[in-house]
């Protein structure tokens, strides 16, 4: 048994940094929730209970049996045990992501009242971990045209800005001021191998670079990335200086429907990494595409409904008078039971 401060989960936070600072929190043992919104911390010796009322009016002081965190543990599922079921460790495990020290968890509404417990777990798992948010509500719920995801800070420090390493390059970015998915790192190195020599590379849809800057770090070729976030834009700008790709990403910020007929230049390859609004786009893909260049067209489709997928893709090309096949159809990432992100591979024929 331990004695245990039992606090508001609004005031979770501040009591845990009070009870840092002063040495009182005892971090051997796992923090805890209740079902009516309250959060259990742990108590180390030599803590002064006038202090902690003044501080934090209506807390209370219990005893309680805590469980212990092994000793020297990095396993999360482990520290997890003692707050969630089995079930619920493998959803929250299995649906987090890491940007930087950044990591991003996906708490579903049944499992709210415990996700401080859940972010506290995560950062002492992973001591490389600076901040832990979460996703509130869905992307595009803060700035729909600019796919940002609304995150909350649950522990660490207050900020969203950090340094993100992917396939050797550097990127630099504010979570709450862009879009950037870890996710589609293997589609990015993907697409860099087949990149060839010498392409000229249209990149819509840019935002901070990745796809740019992972091509370019493998591949001479010339980049076009159009990106009309000017947030992203000015990250994008910095990330090429960083990686030494200025002579090979040239960024343009604006609406690309608007960018290209001013360029009125041609690709060997178009990368369209928007599922959310890519059908739109794609008529422009092909008005821009050189002869025997290849789209990687990114949608969400359900499973079910590929080959009509396929066959709306050539409607469009034959709409911009050309011709195009399907060449390969890769799952990019899961969105919906039985829809998927796919990258359609279109070769461009005439």
């Amino acid at each position: 048994m331990v004695v245990t401060l039992k606090v508001k989960k609004e005031q979770a936070q501040k009591a845990k940094e009070l009870l840092v600072q002063r040495g009182w929190l005892d971090k051997t043992r796992v923090m805890g929730g209740t079902p009516d919104r309250y959060v259990i911390l742990p108590l180390a010796e030599g803590f002064s209970e006038n202090i902690l009322k003044k501080a934090f009016p209506g807390a209370k002081f219990e005893h309680k049996n805590l469980q212990k965190y092994p000793e020297k543990s990095t396993d999360l599922k482990h520290m997890l045990r003692n707050i969630l079921s089995e079930k619920n460790i493998e959803q929250v495990t299995k649906s987090y992501d890491v940007v930087g020290d950044i990591a991003i968890l996906e708490i579903p509404k049944k499992l709210e009242k415990h996700d401080l417990a859940i972010a506290w777990a995560l950062k002492r798992a992973f001591p490389a971990i600076n901040v832990v948010t979460k996703k509130v509500g869905k992307v595009g719920d803060l700035h729909e045209i600019y796919r940002i995801r609304r995150l909350k800070i649950l522990t660490g420090e207050n900020r969203l800005a950090t340094e993100h390493k992917e396939s050797g390059i550097t990127m630099r970015l504010d979570l709450g001021k862009v879009y950037f998915s870890p996710r589609s790192s293997h589609e990015r190195e993907r697409i860099a191998k087949l990149v060839k020599p010498n392409e000229k590379v249209l990149v819509m849809f840019a935002g901070i670079g990745p796809f740019a800057l992972v091509i370019a770090k493998q591949k001479p070729v010339t980049i076009v990335a159009v990106e009309k976030n000017p947030d992203a834009v000015k990250f994008m700008e910095e990330n090429i200086r960083v990686n030494y790709a200025g002579n090979r990403v040239f960024p343009i910020f604006g609406d690309v429907r608007e960018i290209l007929p001013e360029l009125k230049e041609k690709f060997d390859r178009i990368i369209m990494p928007y599922p959310e609004e890519s059908w739109q786009f794609l008529e422009l893909a092909f008005n821009y595409a050189n002869p025997k260049a290849t789209i990687h067209f990114y949608a969400f489709v359900n499973e079910k409904e590929l080959e009509k997928a396929k066959e709306r893709i050539r409607k469009i090309a034959g709409k911009a008078g050309r011709q195009a096949e399907v060449k390969r159809v890769v799952v990019a990432g899961s969105y919906a039971p039985r829809t998927w992100r796919y990258c359609f591979d279109v070769f461009v024929k005439q």
